[in-house]
């Protein structure tokens, strides 16, 4: 079963409430998971994790009724991204990402003249989604380059990233002339690489990972009817999801959640692994993190992996990933590979995968795709046909670095920031503002972004540790927000 995060799973205080409670006013727009809204000296308007436009995803509630009779319902979604397998769709698409764009520039000019606060984040998530679905329309070394289609989108990206750029000197504009703006982007962008690991696979021929071969005497009869009905849900699924549009299969995902999720069993890869024999695997969505989880007994509820075996067998596992070679080179493709302990500290580290591979490096680039049980024994890595893009299938995807430009009146003019990460952002913006960064917050402050005699004047403070927050939740969503969020995340491409 996978269970969807959103704002009320984050355990830490976030950086708007710790702006709250250091007396500065916040207001948030679109920011992904920050579903539901948090009650702030300020507002938010949450992003990404909202269900539907229904959902009540504004603080306070007053202002959503105030923005919904001024621009309408405010839209999340982008429709038709599940099923573009027409160029008229593909205009479409571009055509509701520019109202959509339009409509959140609307609104955040409306925001700065009507609810203007110390602290304003906005987000626009337009170059993510374009990025994701039309790259390959500009690229000629593309695998699923088309050169009849890049005369109708060639130009799709660019486009998206001009009227973003617009849109920002807008906002600019707006703001007095010693407020500083910063510009920063979660990752980077580039090409799907034709180059695709089966994850699952490769540890099942490593004999890590187990397949169930048959049931008991007393399942049989209910083992062939489910291993057909699986497969005609699986059909109706696919059908279905190429044939409706992201918001009535949300409809469809609210009124049966149950079928929904025999539905989705069906389609992954996890429906008939042996959990009994399993010592590793991977979850395989398409775009989070290739990680390997071990099956460890006392932790996993079906887990098999001795606490003393541990070590040897990711040291197993961390030697094999380095033998995956590209057919073509048969040079290494995981250029790196962490243990957890490598990368997460702290009281909820137990919490995150044991295994971590590098993906969106340079020299670390490939596909994931979900392992099925009937192509068990095909090569855990296969190399794509050329062959120009036939449906909603992503030609772009993320890169490990993104972008972050300042501009300010403490700020440091043409200067160049060297290794900056994203979790370094908190830690500088309370910097910026003279608020003691908690000891427990991860990140650096960026100081090569300050004019030297700011940082004489103002040198960085400790503060105490921010502990956990008080809304954390583990239930996260209802069945039937959850099946709405899943087809989002579906509809956008993060989950095959």
């Amino acid at each position: 079963q996978m269970n969807y995060a959103n704002g009320a799973s984050r355990r830490s205080p976030t950086i708007w409430k710790l702006l709250n409670a250091a007396g500065f006013s916040v207001g948030t727009m679109n920011i992904p998971f920050t579903y539901p809204p948090e009650a702030l000296d300020g507002f938010q308007i949450s992003g990404l994790d909202t269900p539907t436009a229904s959902s009540p995803f504004v603080y306070p509630p007053a202002l959503k009724r105030e923005l919904v009779k001024r621009f309408g319902k405010i839209d999340h979604d982008v429709r038709f991204l599940g099923f573009m397998s027409t160029d008229r769709r593909r205009t479409q698409v571009l055509a509701e990402m520019e109202k959509i764009d339009r409509q959140w520039a609307s609104v955040a000019l409306y925001l700065l003249e009507h609810h203007p606060q110390d602290v304003m984040m906005f987000v626009f998530m337009s170059i993510d989604t374009v990025q994701h679905y039309f790259w390959q329309y500009m690229d000629p070394g593309h695998f699923l380059y088309d050169p009849k289609a890049e005369a109708l989108f060639g130009n799709a990206v660019r486009k998206v990233y001009e009227r973003l750029d617009a849109v920002t000197g807008e906002i600019i504009a707006k703001l007095a002339a010693d407020t500083t703006v910063l510009v920063v982007s979660d990752h980077g962008g580039g090409p799907v690489v034709d180059r695709t690991l089966f994850l699952n696979r490769y540890l099942h021929q490593l004999g890590l990972l187990h397949y169930r071969e048959k049931q008991s005497d007393g399942q049989k009869g209910r083992f062939r009817l489910s291993k057909v009905g699986s497969k005609i849900l699986r059909g109706g699924f696919s059908v279905l999801r190429k044939s409706l549009s992201s918001r009535q299969k949300s409809l469809l995902a609210e009124l049966f959640p149950a079928l929904r999720k025999k539905a989705e069993l069906a389609y992954t890869s996890f429906e008939h692994i042996d959990w009994n024999r399993t010592k590793a695997y991977c979850s395989e969505v398409l775009a989070s993190p290739p990680s390997i989880w071990i099956n460890l007994k006392g932790v996993k509820s079906r887990g098999i992996v001795e606490p003393a075996e541990y070590r040897a067998l990711t040291d197993f596992i961390i030697e094999k990933l380095g033998e995956l070679k590209d057919p073509r080179t048969g040079k290494p493709i995981i250029a790196r590979v962490y243990r957890r302990d490598e990368i997460f500290h702290g009281p909820f580290a137990q919490e995150t995968a044991d295994i971590i591979l590098d993906w969106w490096s340079e020299d670390s680039l490939f596909s994931t795709l979900p392992s099925f049980k009937k192509d068990k024994d095909k090569p855990p890595v296969i190399i794509r046909e050329h062959q120009p893009s036939q449906d909603s299938e992503w030609g772009g995807t993320h890169r490990l670095h993104g972008i972050l430009i300042g501009r300010g009146p403490v700020l440091a003019a043409g200067a160049e920031i060297e290794n900056a990460r994203l979790i370094d952002l908190a830690p500088t913006i309370l910097y910026l503002l003279g608020v003691p960064v908690p000891e427990d917050m991860d990140g650096k402050v960026l100081t090569g972004m300050f004019r030297s005699d700011f940082l004489a004047a103002h040198p960085c403070q400790a503060g105490d540790a921010s502990g956990v927050s008080e809304r954390y939740s583990t239930t996260g969503y209802t069945e039937a927000e959850s099946a709405q969020v899943e087809e989002r995340l579906r509809a956008l491409g993060y989950l095959e």
